[in-house]
């Protein structure tokens, strides 16, 4: 099944977004706005205090209350700024965790399966980089109101003292500020692919720690060497020539103010000489020149930045699946400090979903086909009785394992129904769960944490428990030879155990489930003989146990209840061994 493509609305999730926390929004533009205006206040009085030097000063009070005026203004600024700080990163760690925590919880709800639609490496940067490019647009609209409401009402002061001079100087200053964005969109473009490329090099050693093992085994280290530095190059040259646009542009944004105090001594110096223009008018006016340029460059900016965060926004609701745009903003509590943190509490899945305890699982006419494939599983119907022992066998490619997916909701089906104690299962993503079913994988999934975090992975540490996982998938003996027994860090991907033990530790946990349904993956490929028949022998020792197991393996197939051979995706036939034995000898060839 293909993902839906997604349309996202950056302005209306930018309201969703504001609209989560709108009291911290307010006040902090409210704060913003106070602080941006009390430099005009400022630059009034330094107007005043070159006319009490000049004379021409039509206030009582002299140069000492003028300073003491100055220095009351910027504390009141620095104070000011430090509650909007505040309260500024307050409304932003809010946005940008909800975003975060939506597009966990996004992922979490897929079909394991199907969980990331791209490389690790590009949804580690989209969940960092992307949701920062939302939080600092949050963070600019706010403070870009103030810094607006500031340059109109410099603009106005200005036109007030000398109206002509305060359109010659800043037409121009708006003309070299609009021609300086016409390269915002290829300063755009380069970002967009030093960004990838940032990605592509994130990928790559992701990788390659994740591969360590087989690039020393193929000697191939020189090699991997090599393709990373071709990748870091890359980079290197997109990041060199972005920052060489950028700071061309920052260039003539900085200079603008430079030009335009040139403009104004231009204009203003014959005015000065014949008195109608004072030294405190042209004070104020080269005060009041950075703001309205600053504001006027920024809003540039923020018309860029806007359209780049469209960008960060559907690259999110892509990562996140999301049919709509908007669940990626879908308002939850978040919990920012400690005091209010949510405690975790365990939760009884069993008790949430209301199930009775397995009498059977009905499989019907389930069917699934890989995109651009024809390979997949097709009608497949079989029932599991409790306490059966179920084994899928057949030839490599045959579909088992994709079979097994598509029952417990790793892979959605295409078609087909699922049925425990004959009530429909409408969702066997959200069903199949500890401690309904617990399942381990061909491929075992391992943290770079300790054996017993790995085994245990967030249930509570109970001595017996741990104790029947360890010898269900026969550890005992590994466990002692480890430097710090069940304490060990396994390194990333379990690099420090074998192929063997990576596959007992997943099976471990999930003995330590106690599922009422155990569903194997070939889970003894790497075990040699002694530890796989020990392996068997355990968990086939559990009478009452209903397994689920794919395995061609002999000793395996010998404690069947029901044997269910797949090929070319579909059941060849199903029974009991000796049943099977007499009237089938792709059954025979598999098990010689």
């Amino acid at each position: 099944m293909k993902d839906k493509k997604v349309e996202t609305n950056g302005r209306k999730l930018t309201l969703d977004l504001i609209k989560y926390k709108p009291g911290l929004f307010i006040i902090t533009t409210i704060l913003w706005i106070i602080k941006d205006i009390l430099p005009l206040v400022n630059g009034m009085v330094i107007k005043e205090v070159f006319d009490v030097i000049e004379g021409t000063s039509s206030f009582n009070v002299g140069i000492s209350g003028l300073l003491m005026m100055i220095a009351t203004i910027a504390l009141i600024e620095i104070i000011i700024f430090q509650v909007a700080f505040r309260t500024n990163i307050s409304f932003e760690y809010s946005t940008i965790s909800l975003i975060r925590r939506n597009i966990f919880n996004s992922i979490l709800k897929k079909p394991g399966g199907k969980a990331l639609n791209c490389l690790s490496g590009h949804a580690i940067n989209s969940i960092r980089d992307d949701a920062n490019q939302v939080k600092s647009l949050l963070g600019w609209i706010s403070w870009l109101v103030g810094q607006i409401i500031r340059a109109i009402a410099a603009i106005i002061i200005l036109s007030t003292i000398d109206i002509k001079v305060t359109f010659l100087v800043f037409l121009p200053l708006v003309a070299i500020v609009l021609f300086a964005q016409k390269f915002e969109k290829k300063v755009e473009k380069n970002r967009e692919k030093s960004r990838e490329a940032s990605a592509n090099v994130t990928s790559a050693i992701g990788e390659i720690f994740e591969s360590a093992l087989s690039i020393k085994v193929s000697a191939a280290e020189d090699d991997v060497i090599n393709r990373l530095e071709k990748l870091n190059n890359k980079r290197s040259r997109l990041s060199v020539k972005d920052s060489i646009l950028t700071t061309l542009i920052d260039s003539i944004y900085n200079n603008a103010v430079t030009i335009g105090t040139g403009l104004i001594l231009l204009l203003v110096g014959r005015l000065i000489m014949n008195g109608s223009f004072s030294i405190g008018d042209f004070a104020i006016f080269v005060y009041y020149l950075s703001y309205v340029t600053d504001t006027i460059e920024s809003l540039g900016n923020f018309i860029v930045f806007a359209r780049q965060t469209e960008v960060s926004f559907k690259r999110m609701s892509e990562l996140a699946c999301c049919q709509e745009g908007n669940e990626l903003t879908k308002h939850k509590e978040i919990y920012l400090n400690e005091k209010n943190a949510y405690k975790h509490e365990e939760v009884n899945d069993r008790e949430n979903l209301k199930v009775s305890d397995l009498r059977t699982l009905e499989i019907k006419r389930l069917n699934h086909c890989y995109e651009n494939s024809s390979n997949g599983i097709k009608d497949i119907d079989f029932t599991i009785k409790k306490g059966e022992v179920t084994v899928i066998c057949g030839r490599t490619g045959a579909g088992k394992s994709t079979l097994i997916k598509n029952i417990i909701g790793l892979i959605p089906s295409d078609s087909g129904e699922l049925y425990w104690n004959g009530e429909k299962i409408e969702k066997p993503s959200e069903f199949f769960i500890p401690p309904i079913c617990s399942y381990t994988p061909q491929i075992p999934n391992l943290f770079s944490e300790t054996v017993r975090e790995n085994i245990l992975f967030g249930i509570e540490d109970n001595e017996e428990t741990m104790n029947q996982a360890i010898y269900s998938s026969v550890l005992e003996s590994d466990i002692t030879k480890l430097d710090e027994g069940l304490d060990t860090v396994i390194g990333s991907k379990g690099v420090k155990l074998s192929g063997g033990q990576k596959q007992r530790v997943a099976a471990a946990r999930m003995f330590a489930r106690r599922g009422e349904l155990l569903v194997l993956d070939d889970i003894s490929s790497a075990l040699d003989v002694n530890t796989e028949k020990l392996l068997w022998e355990r968990l086939f020792a559990e009478k009452k146990q209903t397994c689920l197991i794919v395995s061609n393996k002999k000793i395996a197939i010998e404690h069947a209840d029901n044997i269910i051979l797949m090929k070319d995706g579909a059941i060849e036939d199903q029974g009991k061994l000796e049943e099977l034995l007499s009237r089938n000898k792709e059954l025979w060839q598999i098990i010689a």
